[in-house]
């Protein structure tokens, strides 16, 4: 009985390397291929964003703030960049001043929904009455799009949709309104209001 057994015993582990081994050359004997998509625009160094790169700018300025048309610049902070509005620092009754602010859209291929608003300068305090009496007048590629309106009402003024590279030109005028008389007028004496053009943008594809 129990060479038999050793017998059968035998017989089955031969027959399963057999088997062991007829997998092991079909295996290796298998056809193989492959195949790789470069996901991305469908161009070569393309992937997943890099084109998603978001930016608009506002022309540059020198030392002394004043704009210089053709160059551009960020101004994405909190603070800032400050830009030279001639005769801004003296206006006085009667007076209006004006500046030119070139913008654009500096995405490599996003377009850009675009407003416009003015805004308290952050960190600094305004006097409320010459706030109260100054007026501005905002035009957009030389066409109104707000006039002779207190600061308030120059919020989220729609510029339309730019597309990659496209400019436009914003015109903003202050104006300080005659007071009705000496009295009114002299008391905007050394008052000072510390406003902020603000450019607000969202992607579009």
């Amino acid at each position: 009985m129990t060479t038999k057994l050793r017998s059968g015993r035998k017989r089955a582990l031969l027959t399963g390397g057999s088997l062991l081994g007829v997998t092991a050359l079909l295996t290796a004997a298998a056809f193989t291929d492959f195949a790789n998509l470069n996901i991305g625009n469908g161009t070569a160094d393309s992937g997943v964003g890099g084109n998603n790169r978001f930016n608009i700018q506002v022309v540059g300025t020198d030392t002394a703030g004043l704009p210089v048309p053709g160059t551009w610049q960020e101004a994405n902070t909190a603070a800032g960049v400050n830009v030279k509005v001639p005769g801004a620092d003296l206006i006085t009754p009667g007076d209006t001043v004006s500046v030119s602010i070139p913008f654009r859209n500096e995405s490599p291929a996003l377009g850009a929904a675009i407003t416009f608003g003015l805004q308290d300068r952050a960190g600094y305090t305004s006097s409320p009455a010459l706030v109260s009496a100054l007026r501005y007048s905002v035009t957009l590629d030389g066409k109104a799009i707000a006039t002779n309106v207190k600061q308030a009402d120059v919020t989220a003024l729609d510029l339309g949709t730019y597309t990659a590279g496209k400019e436009g030109v914003l015109g903003v005028s202050i104006n300080l309104p005659d007071q009705g008389s000496a009295a009114a007028n002299n008391a905007l004496q050394g008052q000072v209001s510390y406003v902020q053009a603000h450019f607000d943008a969202s992607s579009v594809k």
